[in-house]
């Protein structure tokens, strides 16, 4: 890891790396299996549980005035940011507020928290906010069965204790994809046409700042206002069948049957703009969502 406290006056321009750091890491994980026939019904069901935490138990970092800033004791995936309280009102509400150290705003630009009330906004006071960027907590169940000739199973997966932030920058690329409007010809998406501020609608809490035509720097800083829940619950996959029976003139034999599947059907979230697996990928390619119909002959 990087070493924090390495003194600048040794006079070495690279940084020095060590190895300074320990992370506690701690979980559990479980499954759970049942078959059982009744009669001409088959059944089988199947679950599983995944728990899994950590926090820096060893770190060399700065020695902050503010103990806040410290890494450790938190997840090694922690995101940190600013706390949003709101948009700014108008230009007296701005000269009466703490200095905001990322670049020039105005009203309709997003308000920060003064967290250790130093009279000015910057980093440091980011905090720690939310979950961490990876779910702590995974989890799936489906069932199979059979009832005479018919076949029918599904499957859920899920995620929880995860958030993300939404990205309001205009980057676009395979790792991310920003939503800032009008940046590179870009059109804006639905939910910023229906809510955003103006001097026609100063709504305070509205989803997107003062629109402009390139990303505020002051409004893309990673903080509360662009916090998001990433836990879902997804209906994974759901097939129905029907077996044939034996069609001697045709030459057919039993396990040949008719299909129809789905993938990916439903998905079910607090966060509803976009797919939640896609976390911060807001304009990335969405996951798809198949329909299927076949049948499996065996002769």
């Amino acid at each position: 890891m990087r070493r924090e406290n390495f003194p600048a006056t040794a006079g070495l321009e690279a940084p020095i790396s060590g190895n300074v750091g320990e992370v506690l890491s701690r979980g559990f994980e479980s499954s759970l299996d049942y078959t059982k026939t009744f009669g001409d019904l088959w059944l089988s069901a199947r679950a599983n549980f995944t728990y899994a935490t950590n926090k820096f138990v060893k770190l060399d970092e700065r020695n902050f005035p503010d103990q806040y800033l410290k890494r450790l004791g938190s997840n090694i995936n922690q995101q940190w940011g600013l706390i949003a309280e709101r948009l700014f009102v108008d230009e007296q509400e701005i000269r009466n507020s703490p200095k905001q150290d990322f670049g020039g705003y105005l009203a309709g630009d997003i308000k920060y928290k003064d967290v250790n009330g130093d009279g000015i906004v910057n980093s440091n006071d980011r905090v720690p906010l939310g979950f961490p960027q990876v779910p702590e907590i995974q989890y799936g169940f489906g069932i199979s069965s059979a009832y005479k000739m018919f076949d029918f199973a599904f499957f859920f997966n899920g995620s929880a204790r995860v958030s993300f932030f939404i990205d309001a920058t205009a980057t676009s690329n395979n790792d991310r994809a920003g939503i800032a409007p009008f940046a590179n010809r870009r059109n804006a998406l639905q939910i910023i046409g229906d809510d955003y501020w103006s001097e026609t609608n100063p709504n305070v809490h509205a989803f997107w700042p003062r629109l402009s035509t390139f990303p505020v720097e002051n409004n893309i800083q990673q903080s509360s206002w662009w916090l998001r829940d990433g836990s879902f619950l997804r209906l994974k996959s759901v097939e129905l069948g029907y077996s044939l029976r034996k069609l001697k003139r045709l030459g057919v034999k039993e396990g040949s049957r008719f299909y129809l599947s789905t993938e990916n059907p439903l998905v079910f979230s607090s966060f509803k703009l976009w797919d939640p697996e896609m976390r911060d990928r807001g304009l990335g390619y969405p996951t798809n969502r198949r329909f299927n119909a076949g049948i499996q002959l065996t002769f």
